[in-house]
């Protein structure tokens, strides 16, 4: 897939359950300082549901936002001109494990969630891992009821829990572990 492929908008078709407005795109440095809010409000509200932390996150240097952005293909779901989700593609490096990607860092704002965002930000990172790997995996807390119904609905398959995935606070979270090629 060309640079040019992967740095096209994303449209939902005006047939889906999803409001037309929102429009996917890949996320540029010009984006930093809406991704670095977005995540950052993510982590924060729901602690339970991602592996890294908002205090240690919040302070990252900008250099390192920048650097997440370039070094991994980050899709963002805009409505009007608001970054409202979020999604990527993280491929490890090293022959051993260039067959899987991760679907990693998916959050939709409250206030854009039903709308359809959830749903075009996985089948961008899809669009994107086809040609490239041969499976793309996440885990989701396990907790997590509408985030595992969307992964369902969108081909996901569990494979295996992940015990004592994370601990916030002395609270244990179990992770499903789930893939589907793309």
């Amino acid at each position: 897939m060309s640079i040019r492929m992967c740095r096209r908008a994303w449209k939902l078709p005006e047939d889906s359950a999803g409001d037309p407005a929102i429009r996917i795109r890949q996320l540029t440095a010009a984006d930093v300082d809406a991704y670095r809010a977005l995540r950052l409000a993510g982590l924060a509200a729901h602690p339970h549901a991602f592996g890294a932390d908002a205090e240690e996150e919040a302070a990252w240097p900008m250099a390192d936002w920048l650097a997440r952005l370039e070094h991994r293909t980050t899709f963002g779901a805009f409505t009007n001109d608001a970054l409202v989700g979020t999604a990527a593609l993280a491929i490890e490096p090293g022959r051993k494990h260039a067959h899987c990607g991760h679907l990693v860092g998916m959050y939709v704002a409250p206030e854009a969630r039903g709308t359809g965002a959830g749903r075009a930000l996985i089948e961008a990172v899809l669009d994107l891992a086809r040609g490239r790997v041969e499976l793309v995996r996440l885990s989701v807390a396990i907790a997590n009821a509408p985030a595992i119904a969307l992964y369902l609905a969108c081909g996901f398959r569990p494979y295996a829990v992940d015990p004592d995935a994370i601990r916030v606070e002395g609270v244990i979270v179990d992770d499903i572990l789930m893939e589907r090629r793309p």
